[in-house]
């Protein structure tokens, strides 16, 4: 029995995961297994870069992991009261991060960044929040993008985006919201190494403003250091929030603070029935012991040699219209289009490339540790062989691309 796919609405229960975000009817529909760093889906085998959008750090199937999870099923799922095994686990983070006093565990990492600003809204008393990156699907945060239909604009105007790690922009919008700011949540890598100066000045700024300091920790969160972002740049936030790589690919969050911040958290109404699930808790348990120092030190030359390699293949781009610039931090590596005009048809034109060779790929590279050195060398190559078509003088980037274009998630709503 074949399956309709237009049972779910977009066909996917995720944006960046949908369809449109790879080449049209040359990409694979659906997944079926997984194992490594491969999936196998209605076209055959692919090696996967995205890695789930970033959870999977380890591999997919991993036995030990699944293991240990199993061991946890077996005494039971959504208790009644709580279960010892959540303060076991919440102690766990709290040592391995040396940072906080508090913990509430949560399944997405817009449960926690959405817990960390309605904390904060209570903690000041002021409503204003400031942000600078991706934060969620709640509508405190996608109502100030072009994604906001459904949000009322009372909510959306409650919501500043500034750009990446604009230090003016920042400074301008504490400035022209002086008294009503709640929060500035960010988070504190994107596609790159740190911007300390950004940082400090964002810290600097909210304590003098009286307003919390929020890390938004889904990615960087035991991506890039054991400590994560915060252990990388020496930054101390207010809050921070994890998800993603927290649980290898099983939903588990978690927002972590002091305890004169937290304790908020007994008024405010952060509460649902699979808040600290024990399949999610379980994974983190697991994940906190086997990402160690040795881990991330692998994981780092790993990405350091990869983007080295990547970065000198790219600037033989000859087009200055066709050039792709790369930047990564620990664990992430990302490729971003010089001329935004052309950013889609590049994409597009880069993910081709990608499929014919036999790897999903989406503008970005999730290094998980079953990531071996073949897969990086076809990666290499495959970049390589971009180049050289790109560089050759019949290349027709829309004659490339027109029959298979994909969209961008965040565009003008009709």
């Amino acid at each position: 029995m074949k399956n309709d796919l237009n049972i779910i609405p977009d066909k996917s229960h995720t944006f960046s995961k949908a369809h449109h975000q790879y080449p049209t009817n040359i990409s694979p529909q659906y997944a079926t297994n997984a194992y490594g760093c491969r999936l196998q889906t209605d076209k055959g085998e692919y090696i996967d870069w995205s890695m789930g959008i970033g959870p999977v750090i380890k591999g997919y199937s991993f036995k030990r992991f699944n293991e240990h999870l199993y061991k946890k099923i077996e005494k039971g799922l959504a208790l009644s009261i709580p279960y010892e095994y959540e303060f076991e686990v919440a102690n766990k983070l709290i040592t391995n991060i040396k940072f906080g006093d508090q913990v509430r565990f949560a399944r997405n990492g817009s449960d926690v960044t959405s817990a960390a600003v309605r904390l904060a809204r209570h903690y000041t008393n002021k409503d204003l929040i400031i942000c600078n990156g991706y934060h969620g699907w709640q509508d405190w945060y996608i109502g100030a993008t072009t994604r906001n239909s459904g949000v009322p604009r009372s909510i959306s105007n409650l919501t500043k985006k500034i750009d990446g790690f604009s230090c003016e922009q920042l400074e301008r919008s504490f400035n022209q919201n002086k008294g009503n700011i709640a929060c500035l949540i960010i988070e504190p890598m994107i596609g790159s190494e740190p911007d300390i100066e950004f940082l400090k000045m964002a810290k600097s700024l909210c304590e003098n403003n009286e307003a919390l300091l929020i890390f938004d920790e889904a990615w960087t969160g035991f991506r890039c250091h054991k400590e994560g972002a915060i252990g990388y740049t020496g930054i101390i936030p207010d809050l921070v929030c994890y998800g993603k790589a927290l649980g290898n690919g099983v939903p588990v969050s978690a927002i972590v603070g002091r305890k004169s911040l937290m304790k908020g958290f007994e008024e405010v109404f952060f509460s649902f029935t699979h808040a600290a699930d024990p399949i999610g808790l379980a994974s983190a348990d697991f994940m906190i012991d086997y990402l160690d120092t040795n881990f991330f030190n692998a994981l780092t030359i790993k990405t350091n040699v990869m983007k080295t390699k990547l970065v000198k293949i790219l600037q033989e781009i000859e087009d200055e219209n066709l050039r792709i610039k790369c930047t990564s931090y620990p664990g992430k590596l990302v490729f971003t289009a010089i001329n935004q005009h052309l950013a889609l048809e590049i994409k597009t034109f880069v993910q081709k490339e990608f499929l014919s060779m036999g790897m999903l790929f989406n503008m970005f590279i999730a290094l998980c540790e079953d990531h071996e050195q073949k897969e990086i060398d076809m990666c290499c190559d495959t970049f390589e062989i971009i180049v050289k078509k790109m560089n050759s003088k019949d290349f027709n980037l829309q004659k490339e691309t027109e029959q298979h274009l994909v969209k961008a998630v965040f565009r003008p709503q009709t």
